[in-house]
């Protein structure tokens, strides 16, 4: 979901007048923290997969750490507001994993219904090791992966309460950033010009 939401960002920001050369002015603080959050969960994934032992055994503890490496980052960002609804999100996802021995619960049936029964028979294997299958042991289970977006939606997906909030969060970060509907903007230009100087051309619209 969390593509689909930065897809959503964008179009609609680039529908209400944003601009993606003004992205390059937010003030995304860790980014790098960021992106080795969702590299240790893509090892996780891709190396399981294969069937690496090693991994695999440890990736309970792996996948436990890009969450905290995830909820530093969005902590570190919370001068944008938008950061705190991604942070919520992310909270409850944690807070899921961590108490299922650090893996994310996920419905078969909804799982299958989305067309990825391979993933179900990759779970049940151990071979997707970020992920168990729900069942009457799964603590939290209203924050597991228990919702579905179904057809004909192009992308169908089974998602949590946390990734919706994550979503949602990277959706108004994107928007706000590139300028949509002026958000951030105008308001600069306006207090400028109250001030009787020259209306900026592009400030950053967080600050």
């Amino acid at each position: 979901m969390l593509f689909d939401g930065a897809v959503l960002g964008i179009v609609i920001a680039l529908i209400a007048g944003g601009r993606f050369s003004r992205l390059g002015r937010l003030d995304l603080r860790w980014p790098w923290v960021f992106v080795a959050a969702f590299g240790v969960r893509a090892v996780i994934v891709v190396l399981g997969v294969r069937g690496w032992q090693p991994v695999i055994g440890i990736a309970p503890a792996l996948h436990i750490l890009s969450y905290v490496l995830l909820l530093a980052a969005v902590v570190a960002n919370r001068h944008l507001w938008a950061m705190w609804v991604a942070a919520l999100g992310v909270a409850m996802n944690f807070a899921v994993i961590a108490a299922n021995g650090g893996t994310m619960p996920a419905d078969a049936d909804l799982v299958g219904a989305s067309g990825q029964q391979q993933m179900v028979q990759l779970v049940e294997s151990g071979r997707y090791p970020t992920h168990t299958l729900l069942d009457a042991g799964t603590r939290l289970p209203f924050l597991a992966d228990r919702y579905l977006l179904p057809h004909p939606y192009p992308r169908p997906s089974v998602f949590s309460l946390g990734d919706i909030l994550i979503t949602l969060g990277v959706v108004v970060l994107i928007m706000r950033g590139m300028g949509a509907f002026g958000w951030g903007w105008k308001q600069r230009d306006q207090a400028q010009q109250s001030r009787g100087g020259p209306a900026p051309r592009e400030e950053h619209p967080w600050k």
